[in-house]
């Protein structure tokens, strides 16, 4: 099975570690995260990668090259400008005639992908989506009212649970049905969820959530990339007051 990680984005959230560093480079206990997810993937038999590059792409080309070093196989497409997750897989269509797993660039986890290719195929469907739980506190009490406003209910600081989305798809190449052609003058960004997921939902094409426990995270922000690192960021910013 392929897989295709999006590294082409410019991280701009992870700014000022992003401005010469492209994010799926930034060292995570001293490997890029992008070597994370490569080496975690091979141990589920993933040997077969596209990267999709473009802001600072020639570093990760450079570091990874054709993949013999890390004991599997890296091809590349670069984006010359922006195309979005769903957009830039036009481009190796021809490469993705079986199942295929999507991957974004910035997505730390300890999925067993294993698991997750089978449940996909299990399903038959066109899309699967790695989903995570997601508890959202409100800080304050919460009050229900009917049509004449009288009060119907309360709750105080209630938690809502929720199947959060993650960048972890399994797909078929059918996929392709619905993502658009775009213009090489004037290319269009399309997103996978913004734009092919709303599609593929409202033309009743099955596409299935597969929940998960495992470690999952998205690291796209400062706060984010330093906990993953075990809050060295925060101790670098003491110790800079400090002095």
């Amino acid at each position: 099975m392929k897989a295709v990680i999006l590294a082409g984005g410019k991280g701009t959230r992870l700014r000022p570690l992003t401005y010469a560093v492209p994010k799926p480079l930034l060292p995570i206990n001293e490997k890029p995260m992008m070597e994370h997810i490569i080496m975690h993937m091979k141990t589920h038999g993933i040997r077969e990668f596209i990267i999709s590059v473009g802001y600072l792409g020639y570093q990760i080309k450079n570091y990874f090259k054709d993949g013999k070093e890390f004991g599997v196989d890296i091809e590349y497409v670069e984006e010359e400008t922006p195309l979005g997750t769903a957009g830039c897989l036009n481009q190796i269509k021809d490469r993705l005639t079986e199942t295929f797993l999507l991957v974004g660039g910035d997505n730390l986890t300890n999925l067993n992908f294993t698991k997750f290719t089978e449940f996909h195929k299990k399903q038959s469907g066109i899309v699967s989506v790695a989903l995570f739980e997601l508890r959202q506190k409100v800080e304050y009490g919460v009050y229900s009212i009917d049509d004449n406003k009288k009060i119907t209910k309360f709750e105080e600081k209630p938690e809502f649970k929720f199947n959060a989305g993650t960048m972890l798809f399994c797909l078929e190449p059918e996929i392709f049905n619905f993502i658009p052609k775009t213009d090489k003058n004037d290319p269009e960004i399309i997103n996978i969820t913004d734009h092919i997921l709303p599609k593929l939902i409202e033309s009743k094409k099955p596409i299935y959530g597969y929940p998960f426990c495992d470690y999952w995270i998205d690291v796209g922000r400062l706060s984010d990339y330093d906990k993953v690192n075990g809050g060295i960021l925060s101790e670098e910013i003491k110790n800079e007051k400090r002095s």
